[in-house]
């Protein structure tokens, strides 16, 4: 044999190697590939599960407070009672009330509103700027503002409601 031929034989050979070798390789990414599509199934699956059993008691109990709605005739006393159900059964969640005493925070509280210094009305204790009624009340879920607190505040004393002794 010549040694063009050997060389030839030789460079044949490389090529089969590498193509067996490729072929190897396609295989086992086809295989991975395969693999990593299961895997993400699964991972799908049991997060749809783990969520399904999250939740699945509390959409049980909220059941339950439909239920109780709908098998009793309307009435305040059954709708405050449902509704103290309900905040009650969240709260086991994680759902808290955003306070309303004193101050306004503008992270948690919505002002909606001022309350004047009407001298025709009763004087309120409150402090001026401080929140004097809750219109609607907000709620966190951990450190994330769900809904904020809408309320009302007192208004803070101006040349207005000043007596005429102090404008002077």
């Amino acid at each position: 044999m010549s040694e063009n031929d050997q060389s030839l034989e030789a460079i044949s050979q490389g090529i089969t190697s590498l193509q067996d070798l490729f072929v190897r390789r396609l295989s086992e990414d086809k295989n991975a590939k395969q693999l990593i599509r299961s895997l993400e199934q699964s991972l799908r699956e049991r997060d749809d599960l783990d969520t399904h059993k999250a939740f699945a008691p509390l959409f049980k109990e909220l059941l339950l407070a439909v239920d109780r709605l709908q098998s009793n005739d309307p009435s305040l006393e059954l709708n405050r009672s449902v509704a103290e159900e309900i905040l009650d059964l969240l709260s086991q969640y994680g759902l808290n009330p955003i306070s309303t005493n004193g101050s306004v925070d503008p992270r948690v509280h919505e002002v909606v509103g001022v309350a004047g210094n009407d001298k025709n009305k009763d004087q309120t204790t409150a402090e001026p700027g401080s929140i004097c009624k809750v219109i609607r009340p907000g709620y966190l879920m951990g450190n994330m503002v769900l809904r904020p607190a809408q309320v009302i505040i007192q208004s803070r004393l101006d040349d207005s409601t000043q007596t005429g002794n102090e404008r002077n």
